[in-house]
């Protein structure tokens, strides 16, 4: 994934992986010294824009896992009842992420890691595998808001080594407990070869939650293909 918020792809061997992979409205709006974006209505009239990123093996970063040009993404309303939760390191994932935002509004958080992956997919491979076989998941640095309002959660990440990135996991297993009784709609990007076991980890980490049919999409197919993901939300 590369140059402004996502995440993409890797391998579906044993030890490589698949990498992969706010704005004027009607609403009041204020920014706090977190740069959190609280808005006075969850119905934003408002969209994010969709940004040029990297694909498949070998994608790079901007080394800060899509932050280098602007602060995360966070929009955060009192009164919404759905939040798109997502991380990206190279992009692909932060655009799925948006072009959900732009169809259904809502509130929308983007997690971020205290040490972010490294631009180049080799080292930022490397890392994961490492991070993976040792159990060392990476520390989310993102300040979590209170869930208890939402319903619905949109729950955005990567295919790597056929399962959920490593901040997804690092993510689920501090806050799964927290989506009980919550509808969980996963959506992710990956590299060619699908979602993996994604969808039955995230079972395990939130097994009190309603899992519903995801979305999943190779990283090059994404930008062309709006009409699946407007498909997939008119559906559910």
């Amino acid at each position: 994934m590369s140059i402004i918020k996502g995440a993409i792809l890797s391998v579906g061997l044993a030890f490589s992986f698949i990498l992969v992979g706010c704005q004027n409205n009607g609403s009041s709006e204020t920014t706090n010294d977190d740069s959190e974006t609280r808005l006075s209505s969850g119905n934003q009239d408002s969209t994010l824009p969709i940004e040029d990123t990297e694909y498949g093996r070998g994608a790079q970063s901007d080394g800060v896992d899509t932050n280098a040009k602007e602060e995360p993404t966070r929009i955060i309303s009192d009164d919404a009842n759905s939040i798109i939760i997502y991380f990206s390191r190279s992009g692909n994932t932060q655009n799925l992420a948006r072009m959900i935002y732009n169809e259904i509004g809502g509130d929308m958080l983007e997690l971020t890691v205290t040490n972010p992956y490294p631009s180049d997919y080799s080292q930022a491979v490397e890392r994961a595998d490492e991070e993976r076989d040792n159990q060392e998941y990476p520390e989310i640095d993102t300040d979590i808001p209170d869930l208890s309002q939402y319903d619905t959660v949109y729950l955005g990440y990567q295919t790597w080594s056929m399962t959920l990135s490593n901040p997804m996991i690092s993510f689920l297993m501090d806050h799964g407990s927290n989506f009980s009784g919550k509808t969980i709609y996963p959506f992710s990007t990956n590299a060619g070869y699908g979602e993996g076991d994604t969808i039955e980890r995230i079972e395990e980490f939130a097994p009190d939650a309603s899992v519903a049919t995801s979305f999943s999409i190779q990283d090059e197919d994404l930008l062309d293909n709006q009409e699946q993901v407007t498909s997939w939300l008119n559906e559910n």
